[in-house]
């Protein structure tokens, strides 16, 4: 499952399936409480099947619910630990062993205790710890998640048995195939990490893009000289030039 998923995305694509276009704002609560919830390591295809399970359970509200009728005409209804939650948590025991579980997980505190409490199990955080980690380890009929899910296997339609025999397995694993594909439309693009392109050398300089120089000093020496040192050497060779002019001449006369 993508701890990176984009949630906008997910639920316009839910929206299309298998929503048929009508989404409400506690489908979203209810979806994003149950995607908060998701362990990190569970596959795309059995977090798919979990969506698909509570879609189907909770008569397609995506939050959690009592069980209809109350237990009416079941042993386990006049305990008071009928079906609640995304998935329907009944028996007494079902509840203490719940609790235990998920006081382990830091989901419960210390404090709070499903058999005394049942109705902590309609409790959104509660009901998806209970949605996951019941169909991962088995809580329910004793098949889990991983009997049906795992790489390079997939069978939406046996892992009915998770929950409830093969009733409705097959419209269930086709809510499966529309929630895997929203999970896998949403997946977001990674940065591109292409190198940066090279600037152009004719591309004509923006303001304030000019490379700043700096000052280079005055040579010293070699073939170029200051004005000052060419005027220098310039006057001491017209000089030079007029003495010797001079000194023929009187050496002529004499």
């Amino acid at each position: 499952m993508p701890l990176d998923l984009d949630r906008a995305a997910f639920f316009d694509a839910v929206r299309r399936q298998p929503f048929a276009g009508h989404l409400t704002q506690p489908h979203v609560d209810g979806m994003g409480a149950i995607l908060d919830a998701c362990p990190a390591s569970l596959s795309v295809d059995a977090a798919a099947y979990c969506l698909a399970t509570t879609f189907h359970e909770t008569a397609r509200t995506m939050r959690p619910i009592e069980e209809f009728g109350r237990g009416k005409g079941r042993k386990y209804g006049p305990t008071g630990f009928w079906g609640r939650g995304y998935v329907q948590l009944t028996w007494e025991a079902n509840y203490a062993k719940a609790t235990k579980r998920l006081r382990q997980l830091g989901v419960l505190k210390a404090s709070e205790d499903l058999v005394k409490t049942p109705t902590l199990a309609m409790r959104p955080d509660v009901a998806a710890a209970i949605l996951f980690y019941g169909m991962i380890e088995g809580w329910f009929t004793g098949k889990k998640l991983g009997d049906y899910f795992a790489p390079g296997r997939a069978d939406p339609v046996g892992a009915r048995r998770i929950i409830n025999g093969t009733d409705c397995d097959k419209l269930i694993a086709g809510y499966q195939a529309q929630f895997r594909v929203a999970l896998l439309s949403s997946v977001p693009l990674q940065p591109s990490t292409a190198a940066p392109k090279p600037p152009d050398p004719l591309a004509p300089m923006t303001a304030g893009s000019s490379p700043k120089l700096s000052p280079e000093p005055a040579p010293t020496g070699g073939l170029l000289r200051s004005g000052a040192q060419a005027t220098g050497i310039a006057t001491r060779g017209l000089l030079n030039g007029l003495f010797s002019g001079i000194h023929n001449a009187l050496a002529r006369k004499a």
